[in-house]
């Protein structure tokens, strides 16, 4: 028997991931070179755009901004 408990639900949510502990659904950016310029699709692959990737959303930490009345 272990000591230490599963992560909650909460706790995997703010690491990134899902319950079953995959990671959260992210949005398509732009893929990058090493040297940080952007990537250009290769046309001899039709069905695979390289230009794209996913990257991973984290949620901002912070305070929230002011809100004007």
């Amino acid at each position: 028997m272990s000591r230490f408990k599963a992560p909650s639900a909460e706790e995997l949510a703010r690491r990134g991931l899902n319950p079953d502990g995959t990671p959260l659904a992210g949005t398509k950016v732009r893929a990058r070179n090493e040297d940080g310029t952007l990537k250009a699709d290769d046309p001899s692959t039709p069905n695979v755009n390289e230009a794209w990737t996913t990257k991973l959303v984290k949620k901002k930490r912070g305070r929230p901004p002011k809100v004007k009345e």
